[in-house]
């Protein structure tokens, strides 16, 4: 219930963000800062969340940060003014910053049987993709019928009703397991360094404008991280082991994140794009169109996924998830390009929508995390969280600046836009189709055996 409410809460704002501007009285470019500050803060402090799950105990910070993401919630459906919304989102941001590493680390603590966790972390995952999917269906509907302040107030009783599952549920924290974060500096410096490589990688089109600051901001982050890492590496009580990135899986896991992100979220700004502006759907419209998808999403989840996962192995269906990924950006260049308008939109949001993320996102998170020490969850789980956040940041704003840079070309702007998408969709099939290759010679064997 946590993971498909915050990733609701990512894509069900694109459809309400018309309304935003509107009560607002700002522009697109200001309003884009409702979704860019919660990627900001939710990047900047995962890997921290995810070391406070490992040390201070995983219930303890899994409601702590669902507590946080309610209330900020609730204040941001009562915002008064466009500042009081972006420092809500900055603390949902954080919120779920807290609780999805913790959520993570439960799951892959309480299953600890291969099969079992393979399953748990496919429904996690799974339920990230509806989540997705149905953001985009219902962020029309409700922001049309009920107003774009029910976005937020949707998360209320649900996220409420998650905390008290936690509270009597969820086994209390082993007394062994929790011990103090000695190492301060280094949570301070991570998420410094996360929050500044998020801006760099939103703010990539714009660098034209300001690139002296630009630059200067790419010089301290490369600054900081050499410390960083220097300190890590000599610390008694380090914040990252940079062991993990050794283990089979791990690497592919998060690069698989990271590309995931930005194909979709790219995906879903060039759609609501075309759907509204191109071809002249009102939201509700919109909504109405994407709805049965995300229902889709829930039977593929459901009754295929753990088939493929059964029959394929985690590698195998991760690849079969990212060729249905580009699948659909074919199917959508198909619908911008010829007359079958319609008909190809409809074939590239099922199979993105309803296919590709629902079997895409749980592949990547088990590999990311299916090999890691128990003691270090949490962390695999920040790690993967930064690497699909960061993605995102990073996917919107290379599609924003390719379609920028052909508009003033005279190319297609949608044209290019889908090329970027179909480049990295294919570098996705691919770094999975290295990893399986590695597999069969003897390399992170167990992350492509069929659970």
């Amino acid at each position: 219930m946590a993971i498909f409410f915050e990733a609701l809460d990512v894509s069900v704002l694109n459809m309400a963000i018309p309304q935003m501007e509107l009560f607002f009285h700002f522009g697109a470019d200001a309003i884009q800062w409702v979704q860019t500050v919660y990627v900001l803060f939710y990047a900047g402090l995962v890997l921290l969340g995810g070391r406070l799950a490992d040390t201070q105990g995983r219930k303890k910070i899994f409601i702590t940060g669902a507590v946080s993401f309610v209330l900020a919630s609730l204040a941001a459906g009562f915002s008064p003014s466009f500042a009081w919304l972006l420092v809500c989102r900055a603390l949902q941001g954080a919120g779920v910053a807290l609780a999805i590493p913790a959520a993570m680390a439960i799951i892959t603590n309480t299953f600890t049987e291969p099969a079992a966790r393979n399953r748990a972390l496919g429904i996690f995952g799974a339920m990230a993709g509806i989540g997705f999917a149905t953001g985009l269906a219902i962020g029309g509907l409700i922001s049309h019928y009920l107003g774009w302040q029910w976005v937020f107030f949707i998360n209320v009783p649900v996220i409420g009703l998650v905390i008290i599952l936690a509270v009597v549920y969820i086994p209390a924290d082993e007394k062994h397991a929790v011990k103090p974060l000695n190492n301060a500096l280094s949570a301070m410096l991570i998420t410094g360094l996360m929050m500044l490589a998020a801006w760099l990688i939103h703010d990539l089109g714009n660098i034209g404008h300001h690139y002296t600051k630009y630059l200067s901001g790419l010089f301290l982050f490369v600054v900081a991280g050499v410390f960083f890492v220097r300190r890590e590496r000599v610390h008694a009580s380090p914040l990252v082991d940079f062991s993990l990135f050794r283990l089979p899986g791990v690497i592919t896991g998060n690069v698989g994140a990271v590309l995931l992100g930005s194909v979709f979220l790219s995906y879903i700004f060039m759609l609501t794009l075309y759907l509204q502006q191109d071809l002249h759907f009102s939201s509700s419209q919109a909504g109405l169109l994407l709805f049965p998808f995300s229902i889709l999403s829930g039977i593929i989840s459901k009754f295929v996924l753990p088939h493929l996962f059964h029959k394929l192995g985690v590698v195998k269906t991760g690849i079969i998830g990212n060729v249905c990924m580009l699948c659909g950006i074919l199917f959508f260049v198909g619908s911008y390009f010829t007359d079958y308008t319609l008909l190809f939109i409809f074939c590239a949001v099922a199979c993105i929508n309803s296919f590709g993320m629902a079997i895409t996102f749980p592949c990547v998170t088990i590999l990311a995390v299916h090999s890691v020490p128990e003691r270090q969850q949490g962390l695999a789980s920040g790690i993967n969280g930064t690497a699909n956040a960061l993605g995102g940041g990073l996917g919107l704003s290379l599609v924003g600046l390719v379609m920028q840079m052909a508009g003033t070309k005279g190319i297609s702007a949608y044209g290019a836009g889908l090329t970027v998408l179909m480049l990295l969709a294919l570098g996705a099939i691919g770094q999975l189709l290295l990893f399986y290759q590695r597999g069969k010679s003897g390399v992170g064997l167990m992350a492509i055996q069929p659970q």
